[in-house]
């Protein structure tokens, strides 16, 4: 009986086409996760300009935080509904987010930031209320693939007025960022 001999090169060739079509595998599989959570940042903007708060909170894991300066975190999706119920039922609000969303995908987890400018007419009648915002964002993935917000931080941009102009924000970041 004759043996198969397999030499060197080709076991090598063999070994580089079989665990490098597997990293294309995971890039694209990263590559599609990037795209979800970034549609998903575009839901988000969209719940808040229209008020649909049980849409919005949809997009949030049962254990996430939401972390705001100056104040405690809100631990518990049900304990963050509460506190955005207010501000969907009385403001009209608009947010506009600055750029794309940047997202890192790791696994399970992932890393999200941007930002946003935010503001909110009262229903009843009073001023505009605006606030330019910094965000990061912890995601995880859940048991049926889809990404949830899990560690939600904001941060107040200490360098926008009150009469923030979006587009020469955007304008502005693009030339002072490094990418």
């Amino acid at each position: 009986m004759k043996k198969l001999k397999l030499n060197f090169p080709v076991f090598l060739f063999l070994f580089a086409i079989i665990f490098g079509c597997a990293q294309n595998n995971k890039d694209a599989d990263v590559e599609a996760d990037i795209a979800m959570i970034t549609e998903q940042y575009d839901q988000y903007v969209h719940y808040v300009n229209t008020g649909d708060l049980d849409l919005f909170i949809s997009l949030w894991a049962d254990d996430a935080t939401r972390m705001e300066p100056g104040t405690p975190a809100i631990v518990g999706k049900e304990r963050i509904r509460e506190h955005f119920k207010g501000l969907f039922d009385q403001f009209n609000n608009k947010m506009v987010m600055i750029g794309k969303a940047e997202v890192q995908v790791s696994g399970d987890v992932a890393f999200a930031f941007g930002t946003v400018t935010f503001s909110s007419t009262p229903m009843e009648s009073g001023p505009v209320i605006q606030t330019d915002i910094k965000w990061l964002d912890g995601l995880k993935r859940q048991a049926d693939g889809s990404w949830k917000i899990h560690v939600d931080c904001i941060n107040f941009h200490p360098s926008w007025g009150i009469d923030a102009n979006p587009a020469k924000l955007l304008e502005n970041q693009k030339q002072a960022s490094p990418y």
